[in-house]
């Protein structure tokens, strides 16, 4: 918390009076308050099973950010739009216009019965942020919830504890969410995004180490037990505690999962009478293994490596990989997985001075004792060419001639060896690894060769 602030006011009579606020960083100034503790107690588990001896035993407990400085952070913000017609006639929002004034609206599509929320802002400051928590549809009295930390643009906001989902679906679960307020140099107005504000987190031995298991929500509201789209961290006795100031490295949520060379089924079970799963089980797996290579055929002198590369199940849509580093080959379970998404470096045999991305790889089937090699490389481009008008239809017919004078939309696609698809060209700039995008240049000639069009292409 910053020093005071000390205004000196000039009475009319010619008397000094000094007036002392309170503040959490720049004028107007505003008070920050800690979001409230979450609840210590969850409530009794259903659906929980009797493990097998070697099975690890990860017990859940909530861990909700307040504001203070030992917060665990998301680091990951969504976004889903400002002020809306819409947001005139919901009844929450018309209980807050009553008492506030200076009101920026913001929604969140999938919070049950509370899709509208306010901030109040004023001279660039953000005051207070309105949340329906109970979902009444009215504002109650721990529904203006003050500022809780500061940003270097702004101010962050925590809710209290809330339910969330639709019981009938398994969703319905106990969440908390913040909201950070940016503006923006020149912006009158505040840029909101959302983040969950809470998380699970279990300990155990692990090979006789002790291990820290922690599990995020796949978005604000959202759910923690989701594979592929939940996210989880798994740190060891040895590895150093997450700096709550710093983004904690995090892996898609597999029942699949590599530790320390050793493969592991993991299963979420139980559940709380609030919504939220009770523990996970970690148990070896005895599968047999083979290899994936990756290799990158060419047709001139570039040397090219895989960098990272991202699997997923095929048959088991629960099976969620990332390998990071060059290797010549990785070890896998048998079974059969797609090649999502990957980077690779490439350049001259001394030097890697390019990188680029792709997406859609190929399958790969892993056999007991084989290696599977799956080549990629050889990127060609190819156009796509519709009316403008059905640029949106999944159904329009490609062409290759129009009638004069016809709006054409164009779908450029760099596609390599194995279908897979490129894109994100990048080159290394100054130190610290940092990459620039280098955009690829597309130009249209008639048939004399006459060029008609000549620009770059934009990513995304």
């Amino acid at each position: 918390m910053k020093e005071p602030v000390r205004v000196l006011l000039l009475l009319t009579l010619g008397l000094a009076v000094v007036l002392t606020v309170p503040g959490c960083g720049g004028p107007p100034a505003t008070t920050c308050v800690l979001a409230p503790t979450g609840p210590s107690e969850l409530g009794p588990a259903t659906g929980l099973s009797t493990p097998p001896p070697d099975t690890v035993v990860f017990d859940l407990k909530y861990v909700a950010q307040t504001g203070g400085p030992g917060d665990l952070q998301y680091r990951s913000f969504w976004g889903y739009g400002g002020s809306d017609a819409e947001a005139k006639t919901d009844p929450f929002l018309e209980s807050v216009r009553q008492k506030a004034s200076g009101l920026y609206y913001v929604q969140h599509p999938s919070f049950s019965g509370r899709k509208w929320a306010a901030v109040e802002h004023h001279r660039r400051q953000a005051t207070a942020f309105y949340f329906d928590v109970n979902a009444n549809g009215k504002l109650d009295e721990n529904e203006r919830i003050p500022p809780t930390r500061k940003t270097p643009q702004g101010v962050e906001f925590i809710t209290p504890d809330f339910l969330t989902g639709a019981e009938s679906s398994g969703a319905r679960g106990l969440c908390r969410v913040l909201l950070q307020v940016n503006f923006w140099r020149g912006n009158s107005e505040p840029n909101c995004m959302w983040s969950p504000a809470a998380l699970l987190e279990g300990t155990a031995k692990l090979n006789g180490q002790s291990a820290r298991l922690l599990l995020f929500a796949n978005g604000p509201g959202g759910q923690f037990d989701q594979f592929g789209s939940s996210d989880y961290s798994l740190l060891l006795g040895d590895q150093p505690t997450p700096n709550p100031a710093q983004y904690i490295p995090r892996e898609n949520l597999s029942s699949l999962i590599a530790n320390e060379g050793q493969f592991y089924r993991l299963t979420i079970e139980g559940r709380r009478s609030n919504g939220l799963p009770a523990r996970v089980l970690l148990a070896k797996d005895t599968s047999p293994t083979g290899s994936l290579a990756v290799r990158f055929a060419g047709s001139n002198s570039l040397q090219a490596s895989l960098t990272s590369l991202y699997l997923s199940g095929v048959n088991d849509k629960t099976v969620f990989f990332r390998i990071g580093g060059s290797r010549d080959k990785v070890s896998l379970p048998v079974g059969t997985y797609a090649l999502d998404r990957g980077d690779a470096s490439y350049g001259s045999s001394q030097t890697r001075d390019w990188e680029v991305s792709f997406t859609k790889g190929p399958w790969a089937t892993i056999k007991d004792g084989e290696v599977f090699e799956v080549a990629l490389g050889q990127p060609a481009l190819k156009v796509r060419a519709i009316e403008e008008k059905d640029r949106y239809n999944s159904q329009a017919v490609e062409c290759a001639t129009f009638k004069r004078g016809t709006r054409i939309y164009l779908e450029p696609r760099i596609a390599g060896k194995n279908l897979e698809v490129f894109s994100r060209f990048r080159q290394p700039e100054g130190a610290g690894g940092r990459t620039v995008d280098r955009p690829p240049k597309i130009t249209i000639t008639d048939s004399s060769g006459k060029q008609l069009l000549s620009t770059t292409m934009e990513y995304g």
